[in-house]
């Protein structure tokens, strides 16, 4: 039988750079994809605003389904590139940290490296901490990934754990952002040879270089890999060079340049990758422990208690709690705002949040238990706080031994749309 679907025909020393998203497949001859062989008869799909670089060093021929193609004469990979993963094979490092600026190629390089390290039969981890770009897990987290076979992209690494920090980007909360590196890094540890670490491209203001400073610092890196020319990165290349081995290299040729718009388009795709097979759970408030947030840490108020607070704040109150320091109230109405200094006094405590549980709403959660930092996330899509009730879209089937980490996100959980970002303890 005579295949329907169009062939494309790479010339020796010629990249076929495959814009996605798209779908492909070898129909003859070799290729080669970040270090990684591909031969006859291998499937390849590249995620939407990615490119993916198909080198044939002799004439190859693929199967083209969906997508579009553009052609560049020789490897676009820098052979610097290639001399750096042969040196990091053979001298064995085993951490090894990636900085660049954002489009400079960090994510290819990391591949490169993660296909020459199996190549050894080596086990390797992959942390991806490019929170708002993810190829290892959700948007909002830290990923890890193991594996020891070669792959043509990250994304096809199996996700075995994350780090759940609520955000698609570690401005504010860089804290949760150096911890989680820390955290899946002691974890790989345990069963890999190598950490490959690819980190976002935040690098030109000085929150930026001081999260790539402090990361490091935990991290220990046998070395730090620069990826761009020598007038970038220069203030990161001073302060970690007095502490780590630091080397250079050049970006790629061609890289493809992705605006705010397609960083959006591919959150929204990897959202909608992570909740396949999702439904909607509900459980009790008595049920759910909580971080990131005001709400559900604490204890609910007696009914005396509740009595009180009604009287004094004279509007209709749904839920209360009360922890070490604050108050969490749900409100039909909002009170007069002097009668807020009052409760603190009255209850000793120093904060009150105040909400109608709206704000709640579709905004983003992570699951943490005992096995893993991150079991899932989820959308919070219901609240009832007449019935102490509660109602997540999650791919989870058990959410009630979870910890709840409350993230600052809100996602449409049909669309996967981003709706807004909510302004660090709003909740």
């Amino acid at each position: 039988m005579v295949s329907c679907v169009p062939q494309v025909r790479i010339p020796a020393n010629y990249t076929l750079i495959a814009i996605g998203p798209a779908k492909l497949s070898i129909a003859e001859g070799s290729v080669r994809v970040f270090g990684a062989e591909l031969r006859e008869g291998v499937s390849i799909f590249v995620e939407p605003t990615r490119a993916l670089p198909l080198y044939a060093q002799e004439n190859a021929t693929v199967n083209v389904e969906e997508g579009s193609f553009a052609f560049h004469f020789g490897d676009t990979i820098p052979k610097e590139w290639y001399t750096l993963a042969e040196e990091i094979s053979s001298i064995g490092a085993r951490r090894i940290l990636i900085i660049g600026d954002v489009d400079s190629g960090k994510t290819s390089l990391a591949t490169l490296l993660v296909n020459y390290l199996v190549k050894s039969r080596n086990r390797v981890a992959l942390i991806d901490a490019d929170v708002g770009q993810k190829s290892v897990g959700p948007p909002g987290t830290i990923g890890l990934g193991i594996t020891e076979q070669e792959v043509y992209s990250i994304t096809t690494i199996p996700l075995y754990d994350a780090f759940f920090i609520g955000s698609n980007s570690p401005a504010s909360i860089i804290y949760r952002s150096i911890s989680g590196v820390n955290l899946l890094a002691r974890k790989a540890e345990k069963i890999s040879n190598h950490i490959v670490v690819d980190t976002t491209g935040w690098t030109t203001e000085p929150e930026g270089r001081e999260l790539k400073f402090f990361k490091a610092l935990l991290l220990e890196p046998d070395l730090v890999i620069l990826v761009g020319s020598s007038s970038q990165l220069a203030q990161i290349e001073r302060s970690l060079g007095s502490l780590f081995k630091v080397q250079r290299v050049p970006k790629p040729q061609v890289v493809l340049g992705r605006d705010k718009q397609d960083r959006r388009e591919y959150r929204k795709y990897v959202y909608a990758k992570h909740f396949t097979g999702a439904s909607v759970r509900t459980t009790s408030f008595e049920k759910i422990r909580t971080m990131y947030s005001f709400f559900f840490s604490g204890s609910e108020l007696q009914p005396n208690e509740l009595t009180k607070l009604q009287s004094l704040l004279n509007v209709e109150i749904f839920y209360a709690e009360k922890s070490d320091d604050h108050i969490g109230i749900l409100v039909a109405s909002q009170p007069a705002p002097q009668s807020l200094e009052l409760l603190k006094g009255l209850f000793s405590v120093r904060h009150i949040r105040m909400l109608s549980g709206y704000e709640l709403l579709h905004n983003i959660v992570g699951f943490m238990s005992r096995e893993k930092y991150c079991e899932g996330i989820g959308i919070i899509t219901g609240l009832n706080p007449r019935e102490r009730r509660i109602s997540v879209f999650t791919p989870l089937e058990n959410i009630e031994d979870k910890l709840w980490l409350i993230g600052g996100l809100k996602i449409n959980p049909s669309t996967f749309e981003e709706e807004a970002v909510l302004e660090k303890w709003s909740i």
